[in-house]
């Protein structure tokens, strides 16, 4: 697996040459989580622990779950929906604490599978967002990957001006993992790639929201709106973010 390195926006990374995983990056602001701690739980945003990097937004009576795996190789976290027929959540994200900016060349990337294939109403999305709302189309400013009712994967971004969403071209199975990665070093277009291959290409995809109004976090969440029995899984290796300082 031979390491490579470029050069993107002014950031030296380091990246593994056959699956496109960005192993390290030389900028001013880095963060990665490979989910390696022997505590499998993440707490609820209502009840965070000091030194946390990480909370869950749980909807649902079933209900639905968020946690590590126990022992699974590299360390990760399941979100999981039930086949109850009402509204669910499992979201993880950073509880609106948003130290990231869309507007300072932020990359985010990560690693998912969709280890249950979202069907019905249910769906899937991984990326960036502002503050928590219900529902992923109710977040006013997000980038994400989504994947609803079923694996084909949807490039999306929406600033509060233009809510974009264009297919990236690939459809996913439960068994594999692919590395995803969301650019803004051009914030007028905003460009998407899966295992390092550019997708979406053919649609210019705009993030024009002020500096202020580009505080994201990462977030990756199952949810489904209630009326039906939908399923979905997504099973989560890394999440790396890095940017510049301003």
């Amino acid at each position: 697996m031979p390491t490579k390195g470029r050069v993107r926006n002014g950031a030296i990374e380091f990246y593994e040459s056959t699956t496109n995983e960005t192993v390290d990056a030389f900028a001013p602001l880095w963060f990665g989580d490979d989910f390696l701690n022997p505590s499998l739980v993440i707490p609820a945003s209502t009840a965070l622990e000091s030194g946390v990097l990480w909370a869950k937004k749980i909807v649902g009576a079933a209900p639905p779950t968020l946690a590590g795996v126990a022992n699974d190789t590299n360390g990760t976290v399941l979100a999981h929906l039930t086949s109850d027929v009402q509204k669910q959540n499992a979201d993880l994200y950073q509880a609106d604490q948003l130290v990231f900016n869309a507007t300072q060349g932020l990359v985010f990337e990560a690693r998912i599978k969709v280890s249950v294939i979202p069907t019905l109403h249910a769906e899937a999305v991984w990326g960036v967002a502002g503050a928590w709302a219900d529902g992923p189309d109710a977040i006013t400013y997000s980038a994400f990957f989504t994947a609803d009712g079923s694996g084909e994967i949807f490039c999306e971004a929406d600033d509060n001006a233009t809510d974009s969403s264009v297919t990236s071209g690939v459809t996913v199975v439960n068994t594999d993992y692919h590395v995803y990665r969301i650019d803004f070093a051009d914030v007028t277009s905003v460009k998407f790639y899966i295992d390092g291959q550019r997708v979406a290409s053919g649609t210019t995809i705009p993030w024009a929201a002020t500096a202020a109004n580009s505080k994201v976090q990462p977030y990756i969440s199952c949810y489904k709106v209630g009326d039906d029995a939908g399923l979905c899984d997504v099973t989560v290796d890394y999440v790396r973010l890095f940017q510049k300082r301003s």
